[in-house]
């Protein structure tokens, strides 16, 4: 009997054993991931880093990419962390629903909204996510008209035989990102507080938690230390190029630079019992040209889109001698170019363009239609403002005591002091200001309808005009004017603390 009793336990124990340990065997959970494409549809070659001159992206080679590893990984999912909108004439013709025709075919497993998904009002975004066929996502836009979220907060989708929660969240400051009434009757809610709500509520439903974030890298790093539970983050809005997952806080952050260069890939094992990754490997995979076959489904809609475009977009109507190099953090000489443009079509003192809204550099060589409205791909208009000298200088010193989003500039020449956040001297077209003088300036319409936070004062006080002229018209037509094109820096913008 006590044999029989002993051969029982070690049995039992054996099947426990066993039992234990092959429970505990991690389950493969793949996710490809990618951000702010920015309506990169067509193939390029980047303008920075690329000693080998290679072309990359177009939606065609992504989904292209995106399939192969597919194929290798059959149980991925696809992540996209928003802003698939504004960047290319497609997009702006469209109002983004070349985008949503694209998506269709590529099919990521969830998006979640971006800043510019909005660059053409709400009720349009509204009207294009009821065509599209992929799940979206957003914890944190509240829809006042309906007393609800607009997009759904969270889905749960299986990687194998993991459930894994993606929660979607956008950033904060989504109205001061966006043109004033874009985003007119959405509410924003706290992401922590938000995020924090739809962990508790998918805890129990799920094996791994990931937060798909258009938020930024540093947001993101900060929001992850105030974070338990989620096991990643996928993140954009930054165009952070991250090779490696960054760790803060036992989180793994994960970016994939921007406009389709990259794609991102996660082969993760994860312990369903613990609900946790113990192990993982990474790949920042850059979309080279002709690496893999471009999705032929994909490829007919972006040549559908162009066929429509083509011939106009293509047409060569000037020659760049020298390369135009953006800068945000100093004066640029396409930003040089860009508000000489500016001032002079429109008969000004002065020009501001927000250096943030000059989207992409070019090399020497032809200038064509595309390449102006890429530079410049929003439909803001410009406007026209008249202050007086002494509104001018207290304007100017707010801009270097908050100095977000530099203001390029023509027609004026400041020297200042980052460091003691001082302005030193300035003139207009080489000559003192005058306090009591009036001064025109013209910028965009994005910048007036944030006019108090670039510039100080409230809009109410300065009288303000609208051409009702969209911001690439003179730009395109200088071009074609001009024929070839030299900048160069002048020293407009001078910090004597670097």
């Amino acid at each position: 009997m006590k044999k029989e009793k002993l051969l029982t336990f070690i049995i039992a124990t054996i099947i426990a054993y066993w039992s234990v340990t092959f429970s505990a065997q991690p389950e493969e959970t793949v996710i490809i991931h990618w951000n702010d494409f920015h309506t990169a549809n067509i193939p390029y070659k980047p303008f920075y880093e690329n000693p080998g001159g290679i072309f990359v992206g177009g939606y065609a080679n992504l989904a292209g990419y995106i399939d192969s590893l597919k194929g290798e990984y059959s149980d991925a999912i696809t992540l996209n962390a928003g802003d698939d909108y504004q960047g290319s004439p497609i997009s702006s013709i469209t109002k983004g629903m070349s985008q949503i025709l694209i998506l269709n075919k590529v099919m990521p497993t969830v998006f979640t909204l971006g800043n510019h998904e909005f660059d053409y009002g709400v009720d349009n975004l509204k009207n294009a996510l009821n065509t599209a066929k992929f799940h979206v996502v957003s914890s944190n836009i509240y829809d006042s008209t309906k007393s609800d979220l607009l997009v759904d907060p969270y889905v749960i989708v299986y990687s194998g035989k993991v459930r894994i929660a993606v929660i979607g969240f956008i950033l904060k400051d989504l109205k001061q990102s966006v043109l004033q009434g874009a985003v007119k009757g959405m509410g924003i809610l706290d992401p922590l507080e938000t995020v924090n709500k739809y962990i508790e509520e998918v805890n129990d439903k799920s094996d791994l938690i990931v937060v798909l974030s258009h938020n930024g890298f540093e947001s993101d790093s900060l929001l992850a230390l105030q974070l338990s539970g989620v096991d990643l983050i996928i993140g954009g809005h930054s165009h952070t190029i991250l090779h490696q997952p960054v760790v803060v806080n036992n989180i793994l952050i994960c970016q994939a630079g921007s406009h389709g260069r990259f794609v991102g890939l996660l082969d993760a094992q994860v312990n369903i019992e613990k609900k946790k990754i113990e192990s993982y490997e990474y790949k920042l995979i850059e979309t080279e040209l002709g690496k893999v076959r471009p999705s032929k489904p994909v490829a007919h809609v972006v040549d559908s889109l162009e066929a429509t475009i083509e011939k106009e977009m293509n047409k060569t109507i000037g020659t760049l001698k020298t390369p135009w190099i953006r800068n945000s953090r100093g004066e640029s000489n396409v930003g040089n170019w860009v508000t000489d443009v500016m001032r002079n079509s429109f008969d000004a003192d002065i020009a501001f363009q927000n250096s943030g809204g000059i989207r992409k550099g070019l090399g020497a060589g032809p200038i064509k239609v595309r390449d102006i409205w890429e530079i410049s791909p929003f439909d803001n208009t410009i406007m026209k403002v008249t202050v007086t000298g002494s509104q001018l200088k207290n304007l100017l010193q707010w801009r270097i005591k908050n100095p977000r989003d530099l203001l390029q500039v023509s027609g004026l020449s400041v020297v200042y002091n980052s460091r003691t956040k001082k302005l030193i001297s300035t003139k207009v077209n080489g000559k003192p200001i005058k306090n009591k003088r009036k001064y025109t300036f013209v910028t965009n319409s994005y910048v007036v309808g944030h006019f108090r936070r670039f510039f100080g004062i409230r809009p109410e006080d300065v009288k303000i005009e609208s051409t009702g002229i969209i911001g690439r018209e003179p730009l395109i037509r200088a071009v074609k004017n001009q024929g070839i094109i030299e900048s160069s820096l002048e020293d407009r913008l001078v910090d004597i603390a670097k």
